[in-house]
């Protein structure tokens, strides 16, 4: 190929890029403009200090010949690999460490809000590995693309939005100044903008909430948002439990909330263990590895771990990682 044709080729790639997808200023957007409007009417912001920040914010314009296009969902990892990504020597060790550390502030969140420890810091430490791991994508940027783009969820990242907006100013938080993970959760805990505004709590009396650089705030901010949604004090998460082939129908692997009591399950022939009581509220789930899968019976407590992150391999694994960073500080304080 000569070099005629090779700058030839190199002109019409980039020039055919830059018509499918082009980048501008976030207040070159229509919606981005219909929201600013939305923000100085209901909330009262300065329409200068939108535009100002905004004009800061790119956007990916993609053409409507792209448009509506569906890219392929990756294949969900197994059971087992989710696991292993999660459950390490190393994320339990630095559990133990950050239990050492901060022993006084959770004991004071669980008799508070009568949330156990070893859950509280497990979620800290799926999460962003005990505060090493915060994220590094800018979050208004992060929560523009999503909202103002051809995205499935849009509506649900512009209330977003609006609640990072009300966050920041709520904290006198710059908002460009924030960073957190590709999908806008932040801080210590990974909270979204909503549950940062609702749940967050000012745990050390400072008069401010931190949940970027105080793992006080986190503690506290934890165990109040799992409270706030109905944790049972002293109640059970997870058991193992074998299901027949016809029983295995029961076993969601998405996200199943306990609805029937044990003496429904036991008259329907489950073998449910004689300890837990008639009324006990169950459900059961199913976790899949490549050839086998495991069957779980799941308490109120692992429905509440769902509220934090609706995949059951994410309960599941705090429950894992919670049991064994548990079995780690006693035998480390014996």
């Amino acid at each position: 190929m000569n070099m005629l044709k090779l700058l030839y080729l190199l002109f019409i790639l980039l020039f055919s890029t830059s018509i499918l997808a082009n980048k501008i200023p976030a207040t070159e957007s229509k919606a981005t403009l219909d929201f600013i409007d939305k923000m100085v009417k209901k909330h009262n912001f300065d329409r200068d200090k939108l535009m100002s920040i905004f004009s800061k914010i790119n956007l990916t314009i993609v053409s409507k010949k792209n448009k509506g296009k569906k890219t392929k969902k990756s294949k969900s990892i197994s059971w087992k690999t989710y696991r292993s990504l999660f459950i390490t020597d190393k994320r339990i060790k630095n559990g133990v460490k950050f239990w050492h550390n901060n022993a006084n502030v959770l004991k004071y969140a669980e008799k508070e809000y009568n949330i156990p420890i070893p859950i509280i810091v497990a979620i800290l430490g799926v999460e962003t590995d005990y505060g090493d791991k915060k994220g590094d994508h800018p979050t208004l940027q992060t929560l523009s693309k999503f909202a103002f783009g051809n995205y499935r969820r849009r509506n649900f990242y512009k209330k977003e939005l609006e609640e990072f907006l009300l966050m920041s100013r709520e904290n006198n938080i710059p908002p460009l100044s924030v960073k957190g993970s590709h999908a806008g959760a932040m801080g210590y805990p990974q909270f979204i903008s909503s549950s940062y505004r609702y749940y967050a709590v000012d745990l050390n009396m400072d008069n401010k909430i931190d949940l970027f650089s105080n793992p006080v705030d986190a503690i506290g901010s934890i165990a109040n948002y799992l409270d706030k949604h109905n944790w049972l004090d002293n109640g059970k998460i997870a058991e193992p439990i074998s299901l027949t082939i016809e029983q295995l129908k029961y076993a969601k692997k998405s996200t199943n909330k306990p609805k029937k009591p044990a003496k429904y399950w036991r008259n329907k022939g489950f073998n449910i263990n004689k300890n837990i009581e008639d009324k006990t509220k169950l459900s059961f789930i199913k976790l899949n590895n490549r050839n086998t899968y495991e069957t779980w019976l799941s308490f109120w407590n692992f429905y509440v771990l769902t509220r934090y992150n609706h995949d059951n391999r994410y309960a599941m694994v705090v429950y894992q990682l919670s049991e064994k960073i548990k079995q780690q500080f006693i035998n480390k304080t014996k």
